[in-house]
């Protein structure tokens, strides 16, 4: 009986940490995506000479991504 119920605990306290990572690989793509897009949406509103490789990212209290871009751009001249 004492065998079952380590063996219960232990099956449990692995499960927990299987879950766990699975739960950061999830993140850890959302937070890829969400860099992607920070990356074109600066290509699209300025013309970018230098971009950074990475991003900095983190989540809001509402749950959503923010990011962070390093970049140079040309200024456009003046008309």
């Amino acid at each position: 009986m004492k065998t079952l119920i380590l063996l219960t605990i232990t099956t449990i306290l692995f499960a927990q940490s299987t879950l766990v990572d699975g739960l950061e690989r999830a993140s850890a793509k959302h937070k890829r995506e969400a860099c992607l897009m920070a990356k074109q949406i600066a290509r699209e509103n300025y013309n970018v000479e230098d971009m950074n490789v990475g991003c900095n990212c983190e989540r809001s209290d509402a749950r959503e991504w923010m990011c962070f871009v390093r970049f140079k751009y040309i200024k456009e001249p003046q008309h």
